[in-house]
């Protein structure tokens, strides 16, 4: 699908209109000199400017920028909110106030799409066209595997990976899903397919743990045809393996989400600090060009883990989901479920000056509804 910033405004001369019969309009006939007279006068003029300012070659493309994001709204129960009209919309790039140009409302599930007419709360009925037919998502599995079994960490993969099954089951048939795992290196699983069914079966704990990757045949898109698996064998760390699939994802057009059932990303530093490094820049990047957003699980058994704030900051930043499985793993999927079936496409005009790195942020002018949008935008 094209973007506003594919398309560019042109400049094209104007071509001299001709009769209907066999003599050109400029054809010199007494009657009509004036118009030569006039003609010369004005390329006179012309000329004279020309030695102060240099008109603009015809043909020369005019840019018209624009910033394209996804937003993804709901309310309490975190069920779509589908008839936002733009001026609902505030949003700052960098503090400073931009105007939406545009706002798109795409259901990712025909199933459970709301209609827009009948959440319609505004004085006026909604009138926009209906919401595009969805035509599928793109949805990546990615389990976290611990190399040393903590009890917290296997008592939270054990109650998460039977809900995790069901998720994929209750999908769209159209929707493609991926899966991978990550504890010493990076695996990739099972390439995109439709067939739901075979990705549940190998949700649970004996197959992510010892599992092997033996669903790589023909698929469309493809995973595994951008896979770099001597970077995977080689990632040693989460970072590294979500940039890994980011730069695998950047061929493949359209938007992603990532559902991360994990236990931490980043690592102990001095005292208690948490630290993501260079690396988790680059996976921020890769990400962000494939327009991937990152929804993290966090299954640890505990209240608080010093390395859930990893997790927080990649949702944060990707415009996804940060929630905890420990204590209400039930309503942690019902609550993935709803944020992941539909979006809006923003259409933003820039703030003049705007740096190679900048950070969005949007809220919405109606009570009740959470917001979640990619923030951070890296050179």
């Amino acid at each position: 699908m094209a973007r506003p910033d594919d398309f560019r405004a042109i400049v094209w001369p104007r071509r001299p209109h001709h009769k209907t019969g066999s003599e050109p309009l400029w054809c010199g006939r007494p009657a009509r000199t004036w118009i030569v007279t006039v003609f010369v006068m004005l390329a006179a003029g012309l000329s004279a400017a020309a030695a102060q300012e240099t008109p603009t070659p015809y043909g020369t493309a005019i840019e018209v920028n624009r910033i394209l994001t996804e937003v993804r709204v709901v309310d309490r129960d975190h069920l779509p909110v589908p008839d936002l009209r733009p001026e609902e919309f505030v949003v700052t790039i960098d503090g400073t106030r931009v105007e939406v140009e545009s706002v798109t409302w795409i259901p990712a599930v025909a199933e459970t799409a709301v209609s827009p007419m009948s959440r319609a709360t505004a004085a006026e009925p909604w009138t926009a066209d209906s919401p595009p037919t969805p035509e599928g998502r793109l949805i990546i599995i990615v389990f976290q595997t611990d190399p040393a079994p903590r009890h917290a960490r296997t008592v939270g993969l054990v109650k998460i990976t039977p809900l995790a099954a069901e998720f994929v089951r209750n999908l769209g048939p159209a929707d493609r899903v991926a899966m991978l795992v990550f504890g010493s290196h990076l695996e990739l699983r099972s390439d995109f397919t439709a067939d739901h069914e075979s990705i549940a079966e190998s949700l649970n704990v004996q197959e992510v743990l010892r599992g092997r990757s033996d669903r790589l045949g023909p698929s469309s898109p493809s995973l595994a045809d951008h896979f770099d698996f001597e970077e995977a064998r080689d990632a040693a760390s989460m970072s590294r393996a979500l940039e890994v699939i980011g730069n695998a994802l950047k061929p493949i057009p359209g938007t992603k989400s990532l559902v991360f059932f994990g236990f931490g990303l980043g690592r102990m530093s001095a005292g208690t600090a948490i630290t993501v490094g260079d690396g988790y820049d680059r996976a921020m990047q890769a990400l962000t060009a494939a327009r991937c957003s990152v929804f993290s699980l966090d299954f640890t058994d505990a209240d608080f883990h010093s390395l859930e704030l990893g997790q927080r900051k990649i949702a944060e930043d990707t415009g996804g989901l940060y929630v905890k499985t420990h204590t209400f793993p039930k309503n942690a999927m019902k609550m993935l479920t709803g944020v992941i079936s539909s979006y809006y496409e923003l259409s933003i005009v820039p703030p003049p000056n705007l740096g190679d790195s900048y950070k969005i942020k949007v809220k919405v002018a109606r009570r009740g509804t959470t917001v979640y949008v990619r923030q951070y935008h890296p050179s």
